[in-house]
């Protein structure tokens, strides 16, 4: 599967590259909405992770944009927040899931597996 990490926390975003690949897949980095677009413009990935915060952009509005694409529908987007209460994150419904960070390694693996 072809994975897009977006997270303005750098280190988040690769480790969670790193672990998607050391598990077999592919996967790809964003760190802001401005380099996100510019992935989702050239890729269609399977599953995009998308952190609710980044510095230029809400993640709810980037979801939004990929759905609107032309190939937007054919990713699940799960969101990434580090906020507990969810409830003051605004609407979720245009994510297919949402984790907060930390996300421990065995709901990533189950979520990489149901995916596929």
């Amino acid at each position: 599967m072809l994975l897009l990490f977006i997270d303005d926390h750098r280190d988040t975003a690769d480790s969670f590259a790193d672990l998607a690949k050391a598990l077999g897949h592919l996967a790809t980095v964003a760190y802001d909405g401005a380099s996100a677009r510019r992935a989702i413009a050239e890729q269609i990935f399977d599953i995009i992770f998308l952190d609710l915060n980044l510095p230029d952009a809400d993640g709810r509005e980037i979801c939004a944009e990929i759905r609107l694409s032309a190939t937007g529908n054919a990713s699940q987007v799960i969101a990434l927040t580090g906020m507990t209460e969810l409830s003051l994150q605004g609407d979720m419904s245009v994510f297919d899931g949402y984790y907060v960070k930390p996300l421990m390694m065995d709901d990533f693996e189950r979520l990489l597996q149901h995916a596929s």
